[in-house]
């Protein structure tokens, strides 16, 4: 398999820039991963791309800020994907839902038997509209028997929030709630999930919760939990904001949460409750991590390449982003490095899929998932 990520300038996409692209190739590529900026040129760009790679399969999401290779843009990137052997394919089924009208379990069974079958799949998810906490835990329990080789990530939009944005799209058509489920065939994927977060505080339980709202850790109101830690002569310091670089840690007791990471969305509101961005249960054990920008960069600089992969797809949280501040594009950099300047897409996401240190298949925050490809056979 040949990868190549485009850089694109940003405007209205050079039909001449998408031609050169695929000079090197010889011919146009089978597969297009777009990660495109909201609303801004979308169309115009997808009938660019059909108009000039008509056959290939062509999919992607809006998103605030790519990656390309080493750089960070806002103008939208897109990977480039030759396979080696014509037998070897990806394909991409649109699963339409919203909060209201989830998938129905027989389509979520039909999904998971195309999935088990494949050599892995990416997800990517409308990140407003889409129920995605809900698809993942029916996913989960009919996947239970097999290794999740599943990553995506969650579309993001400029705030505030409009109707644009957060949106996936499949060829040229644009496609609000929806999440599209792309299967691998002939593709090895490795999935790797990088944190760079320690703990800060003892073990504590949830003890009343309901979805992403926290009502009491340990019998006592979640606010006042945390104003505990974040308190400083009398001062409370400004919160969420200041939360973003202290994400809560799921430590069990279920081996299926373990490892989770969840940020906080709302302080205080209602009264005394935490609110988060992904689930937590009741009866949850849960504490305090710590990180900065530098354990960050740390973390992504000492991944290992393994078996030297031929692409890779990085979904990085926003709050990630927000962590690294000035330094946000070198988290993408730190990681092309250490795999040998292998050819990279993604994007900061609204939300995170990916395995937990047990193998189940989660929703995370605050955390990147770094996605790497290699043709089986190559």
């Amino acid at each position: 398999m040949r990868s190549r990520t485009v850089h694109l300038p940003g405007g209205p996409c050079p039909r001449e820039l998408l031609l050169a692209a695929a000079t090197e190739a010889g011919r146009p590529p089978d597969m297009v991963l777009a990660f495109l900026p909201p609303e801004e040129f979308l169309r115009e760009t997808l009938a660019a791309l059909t108009g000039v790679w008509p056959d290939a399969l062509r999919f992607g999401c809006e998103a605030v800020t790519q990656f390309a290779d080493a750089e960070t843009t806002s103008a939208g990137t897109l990977q480039l994907f030759w396979f080696s052997d014509p037998r070897h394919h990806a394909a991409v089924e649109v699963i339409p839902g919203t909060h209201g009208e989830p998938p129905t379990a027989r389509r979520i069974e039909a999904v998971a038997r195309r999935i088990a079958a494949a050599d892995g799949a990416l997800l990517l998810v409308d990140g407003l509209r889409f129920p995605v906490e809900r698809f993942l835990a029916e996913l989960r329990r009919t996947l239970v028997s097999m290794p999740p080789f599943v990553a995506g990530g969650l579309a993001s939009q400029v705030e505030p929030v409009t109707q644009a944005g957060s949106r996936v799209f499949i060829g040229d058509r644009v496609l609000p709630s929806a999440c599209l489920v792309v299967t691998l065939h002939g593709v090895a994927m490795r999935v790797e999930v990088v944190r760079g977060w320690s703990p800060a505080s003892p073990v504590y339980t949830v003890t009343r919760a309901e979805a992403g709202v926290v009502h009491e850790i340990d019998g006592e109101p979640a606010a006042d939990w945390y104003r505990r830690f974040f308190t400083v002569d009398g001062e409370l310091a400004p919160m969420p904001a200041t939360a973003n670089r202290f994400p809560l840690i799921v430590e069990g007791p279920r081996p299926e949460r373990q490892g989770l990471y969840r940020s906080m969305r709302r302080f205080d509101d209602p009264a005394g409750t935490v609110t988060f961005l992904g689930d937590v249960e009741t009866g949850d054990h849960v504490r305090l991590g710590m990180g900065n920008e530098l354990s960050l960069l740390r973390t992504a600089s000492e991944l290992s390449a393994g078996p030297e992969p031929e692409a890779a797809i990085l979904y990085s949280c926003m709050g990630r982003e927000a962590v690294l501040g000035d330094h946000s594009g070198e988290e993408a950099a730190a990681i092309r490095k250490a795999l040998g300047g292998v050819p990279l897409s993604g994007f900061f996401t609204c939300g995170e899929i990916g395995p937990t240190p047990r193998g189940n298949l989660a929703f995370y925050n605050l955390t990147a998932i770094l996605v790497l490809l290699r043709e089986v056979g190559a």
